[in-house]
Parts: structure tokens; C-alpha cells; sequence
């Protein structure tokens, strides 16, 4: 009775938050396609180009739209047991809300993983094609051309700037190069005319040097040379973005010095520190629901019980998002904006678990 039982515990679970998965996201989508179907098709790239948004897009989405719908999964489904006096005949078998969290903490665990995979890898390639192919198909004459932005990345071999970027990010126009001596003082300026990403690494064309002595300037004359630096061309094309989503071992390379970022450290090491954090989140989101397990009662006091919940879980959304944005813009340290909702909120769901499990 107990692996049918729960089984049918975890297959309700699952239903139910897969369910509100997928309308979150395609309202999330709509929502989106309202803000870009007129880019696109100015770009002449009709239905299929609507849907090749879409599919670039739709990771994002899901992301955004996971801890919502496990959240409102798991009101559905302690709402359903309730509703049904599933949870009475539970009860009465000897079993208690321990015993029923802890059956449910496998789907829960999935979705974690699944949020994981989402945000770590898909996320990251599918923002990069997005952002090559729409750099791809700007139309001629777009203002974006006529008026081009210079993008601007701290690498190891010192401040760089670009006047323009191709679309896969191989071919760099308007290279400036500041190099910097032991006392932090502009030591050297290197100008090129291009770069070019070839056999794993940069070469400048027309590069001239200007370096800056004591009492006189020396100029090198213009010339093809190999540029040796941790810039890479999917950094280039994540430097015009202004949240770029990056993978676990992209955010650890920019940590430690191996990759280039172009937002202050505080920002990735919150990035990092979320990643790790967020499977705990889904578990809190399943605690705090607890209170829908109350909610199908006679007297009335039941819906306000599933307001609480409710309200609860989306308080734990928002003071992630707050943290989050205090961390990336070094209000607080990252490990705290990234731990300290989780820990919170958490510990509160774990005083509501213990709870009716004593009642």
C-alpha cells in the first residue's frame, strides 16, 4: 500500500506542477512574442523566424517560470488531499505529513535538477545563438548601425574596447588595447583595425603600440601580430548583454581570473552562489505550502490558510529577486543575498512541517 500510495503522491505532485509549468511559460512567451513579433518581422523573417525566437527563448522562460509552478503544484496538490480527505485516511493508516514531504521530495529533487540543467547549460547556449542570430539580421540601415556602440571588457592583458562585433563574435573591428604597469599607471595603447579568431586565438591586423616611457613616447609601425589574452568570442557576444546568463564553469572562470566579465565581481559570485542555491529553494517552496493541507475546511477559515501559503511563497520569489540584485550590486555580500532567503524561509517551513506533524 505504501509504494502505490506513494506513487500516487509523487504522479500528483508531478501533474500538477508540470501542468502549471507549461501554461506559465507560454503566457510568459506570449508575452515576450508582444514585445518582439514586430522586430521580427520588420527583419523579414516571418513565421519561422517568430518561431525560431520562440524556441532560443523558451529556456529562459522555463526558468523564470519553475519556482511559480512548483509553488502553485504543490498548493494543488496538498489542496487535492485535503479536498478529497485523502490526507484523513493517511492519517488514520498511521502516516503522518513527515512521511508525505518526504515522499514528495523525489519530484521535487527532478525539478531541482531539471532547473539546474535548464539554467546551466541550455540557457547559456541558447542565449548566445539568440544573440548571434539576431546580430545576424539586422537589417541595413538599422539605426543600430548607424550609430554603433562600443563595448568595453576588462581582460588579463589589461582594458579593451571594440568599435564592432560580427555576429559570431570571430571577427572584432576597431580593437584598443590599455595596458596597465605594477603601479597601476597606463603603460602601453594597442590599436588595431581588426581582429580576427584563428586556430584558438586572436590575430590583430594593422596593430600599432604606443608605449609611454618616462620622458618620450615610442611607436611601433603598424603590423599582423598574435594576441594572447583570455578574451573568447562567446565573451564577445555576451558583452553588449546586460544580464548575461552564464554556466556554473563560466561564472567560476570569471571568479578565479580565467574568463573575461564585464559586470563588477559581485554580480558573478552572486550567480554562482544562486545556482547552488536554488535547488534548496524549490524544497522551501514545497514546506511553505504546507498550509494548504487546512484549506478545505468547514468553517471558512480554509481559503485564507491557502492566501497564507500562497502569499508566503511568493514573499520567498521577491526577497530572492531582492537579494539577488543586492548581491550582484555589492549592497550585501553574495553569499548572503544568495543563502539568507533560502535560510529563512526555509527554517519557516520546517517549523510548519513540525508542526502538523504534532497535530
Amino acid at each position: 500500500m505504501n509504494g502505490a500510495l506513494a506513487r500516487y503522491l509523487r504522479r500528483l505532485l508531478a501533474l500538477q506542477t508540470i501542468g502549471v509549468l507549461v501554461a506559465l511559460t507560454a503566457l510568459l512567451q506570449v508575452l515576450d512574442l508582444l514585445d518582439a513579433t514586430t522586430d521580427i518581422l520588420q527583419r523579414h523573417l516571418g513565421i519561422a523566424g517568430i518561431l525560431h525566437y520562440t524556441v532560443l527563448r523558451t529556456p529562459v522562460e522555463l526558468a523564470l517560470s519553475l519556482p511559480l509552478a512548483m509553488l502553485i503544484g504543490a498548493l494543488f496538490t496538498y489542496y487535492t488531499l485535503a479536498r478529497s480527505h485523502e490526507l484523513i485516511a493517511i492519517q488514520a493508516s498511521g502516516l503522518h505529513m513527515g512521511w508525505v514531504v518526504k515522499v514528495l521530495l523525489p519530484v521535487v529533487l527532478v525539478f531541482a535538477l531539471l532547473q539546474f540543467l535548464v539554467s546551466d547549460r541550455v540557457m547559456p547556449v541558447a542565449e548566445g545563438a539568440l544573440s548571434a542570430w539576431w546580430n545576424s539580421t539586422t537589417l541595413p540601415g538599422d539605426d543600430d548601425d548607424d550609430a554603433p556602440k562600443t563595448l568595453w571588457c576588462h581582460t588579463d592583458d589589461g582594458l579593451v574596447s571594440l568599435d564592432r562585433v560580427s555576429a559570431d563574435g570571430r571577427h572584432l573591428l576597431g580593437v584598443r588595447i590599455y595596458r596597465r604597469n605594477a603601479d597601476n599607471q597606463l603603460s602601453a595603447r594597442v590599436s588595431a583595425a581588426s581582429a580576427d579568431w584563428e586556430n584558438g586565438q586572436w590575430q590583430l591586423r594593422a596593430a600599432s603600440e604606443l608605449q609611454l616611457q618616462d620622458q618620450h613616447v615610442i611607436r611601433s609601425p603598424p603590423m599582423d601580430t598574435a594576441w594572447k589574452t583570455n578574451l573568447r568570442p562567446d565573451d564577445v557576444l555576451r558583452l553588449n548583454l546586460p544580464q548575461p546568463h552564464l554556466s556554473s564553469t563560466t561564472l567560476f572562470g570569471i571568479v578565479a581570473g580565467q574568463r573575461v566579465g564585464t559586470r563588477p565581481p559581485s554580480y558573478y559570485r552572486t550567480s554562482l552562489y544562486r545556482r547552488i542555491a536554488a535547488p534548496l529553494g524549490l524544497i522551501a517552496l514545497l514546506l511553505l505550502a504546507l498550509p494548504a493541507t487546512r484549506a478545505a475546511r468547514r468553517g471558512g477559515e480554509g481559503g485564507g490558510l491557502l492566501l497564507a501559503a500562497l502569499g508566503a511563497g511568493l514573499a520567498f520569489v521577491l526577497a530572492e529577486g531582492l537579494m539577488t540584485s543586492l548581491g550582484e550590486g555589492d549592497r550585501v555580500p553574495p553569499l548572503l543575498a544568495a543563502f539568507a532567503p533560502v535560510l529563512m524561509f526555509g527554517t519557516g517551513g520546517i517549523v510548519l512541517l513540525r508542526r502538523y506533524i504534532v497535530s
